[in-house]
């Protein structure tokens, strides 16, 4: 994917630039998003075709070495055209009439460089008809092409708006968040999966003019607390405070409803963010997922971020207003503590039920958590099968009949706190 950095250069005849482990993995987590997102999105059979756009905003040149094999593999581009393929080819299984995608591609590339060798690569390659009225390249920067591109979408298929902008810069200062406010506001159905260099900019994060400008220009800086970071400093939770307030600047100034972030170790260099931005909770549930399926045996990969701070909505340091649900906040994800998970949701589910004062429907329960738990939708149903046992608390069907298996739960479900538990009770 593109970089800004020299470490990255494509020139065609010349040697590829390698690919780290870590760099791969977060490619697999791209191509499963692109790919369960299709088969989620065309899950009902009389669907017959999707029409969606995919953005990369940063594409480099489309092709590395892996580092440790030193074969060729593929970059964001084509990962994302193979993706696209692949979900076709898989929803199209026993399938009687054919089901079709109509994806249009944009590479935004600045380096001519790099564009020349993409292009060049997509020549050589199956994909080189979409050349002709589908896949688009852009020898500029991200942000001068985005606002074209989003008035695109919306022409393009004004009911829906699919779009997802795969934006890996390699560091935290080229996409403004006014951009991506925009991707998620003015689109009915934008996501955004963003790389952002968390090491790299925390080294310049604090109250003093130079330092705010850089967040300024990305406008983070209005939602940041320079105040709070100040105190916490004095405190000695400096490392902490700072990214709780910058994972919720990234969640406030982006207008996500939903967001994941991946903290992502390499063997060397800095730590990052992969930060995926929706608004709608099935598609955080999905990368959700996904998260957990490739952080299992992944040493680089967690939810971690550090002792006590902000994760995936919940942070310990309670910002005024904020959920304050303290749900699975686990800092790596395996076996281990996907039980842990669900024996905490089970803990705190039927609270937060009792809390509501009312029934509420599975899908509301799913959408206010959110962001707040590292736990999928199928994590939730496992948390509330012990509950249902002992009928603390009660799933209605909206037909009236009565829920005895929490795998069977439909979204427009109901459930309704039933009997007062026993860390309630007076004696």
């Amino acid at each position: 994917m593109g970089k800004k950095s020299k470490k990255y250069e494509w020139e065609i005849g010349q040697a590829l630039p390698s690919l780290d482990e870590h760099s791969q993995t977060k490619h697999h987590i791209i191509s499963d998003y692109l790919k369960r997102y299709v088969e989620v999105v065309m899950a009902h059979y009389a669907m017959e075709k999707l029409s969606m756009t995919i953005v990369d905003g940063f594409a480099g040149g489309g092709k590395y070495v892996d580092a440790l094999s030193k074969t060729p593999v593929d970059g964001s581009p084509f990962l994302i055209l193979r993706a696209i393929k692949e979900a076709e080819a898989t929803i199209n299984i026993g399938s009687k009439k054919n089901r079709c995608i109509d994806a249009e591609y944009h590479f935004i590339e600045k380096e001519p460089t790099h564009l020349d060798f993409l292009r060049y690569e997509i020549q050589q390659s199956n994909f080189s008809g979409l050349l002709q009225n589908n896949a688009f390249l852009h020898n500029t920067s991200f942000a001068e092409a985005a606002t074209g591109i989003i008035e695109r979408i919306k022409k393009r298929n004004p009911r829906t708006q699919r779009a997802i902008f795969i934006l890996d810069q390699y560091s935290y200062k080229d996409v403004p968040f006014s951009i991506a406010r925009k991707v998620l506001t003015e689109l009915s159905n934008g996501e955004i999966i963003l790389t952002f260099n968390f090491d790299a900019a925390q080294s310049y994060i604090s109250d003093t003019p130079s330092n705010r400008k850089a967040f300024s220009n990305i406008q983070l800086d209005e939602y940041i607390s320079w105040k709070r970071l100040a105190e916490f400093k004095e405190a000695g939770n400096w490392h902490a405070a700072i990214q709780e307030q910058l994972a919720n600047a990234i969640f406030k100034a982006s207008g996500a409803k939903h967001i994941t972030l991946f903290f992502i170790h390499p063997k060397k260099g800095r730590a990052y963010w992969l930060v995926h931005l929706s608004n709608v909770y099935r598609a955080r549930d999905v990368m959700m997922d996904i998260h957990w399926k490739h952080a299992n045996n992944q040493p680089y990969f967690s939810h971690h971020l550090g002792a006590g701070i902000y994760g995936l909505g919940y942070q310990a340091f309670q910002i005024p207003g904020q959920n304050s649900l303290e749900l699975c906040d686990e800092k790596v994800l395996n076996e281990e503590t996907e039980k842990r998970c669900v024996k905490a949701l089970s803990e705190e589910l039927p609270r937060h039920i009792f809390e509501t004062k009312g029934p509420i429907s599975f899908s509301q329960l799913t959408d206010q958590l959110g962001s707040f738990t590292v736990a999928s939708e199928s994590h939730i149903k496992d948390a509330l099968q012990s509950a249902i046992e002992t009928k603390e608390l009660v799933i209605r069907t909206n037909k009236g009949g009565i829920r005895r298996s929490a795998t069977q739960i439909a979204s427009t479900d109901l459930i309704e706190y039933s009997q007062l538990p026993l860390i309630f009770s007076l004696g």
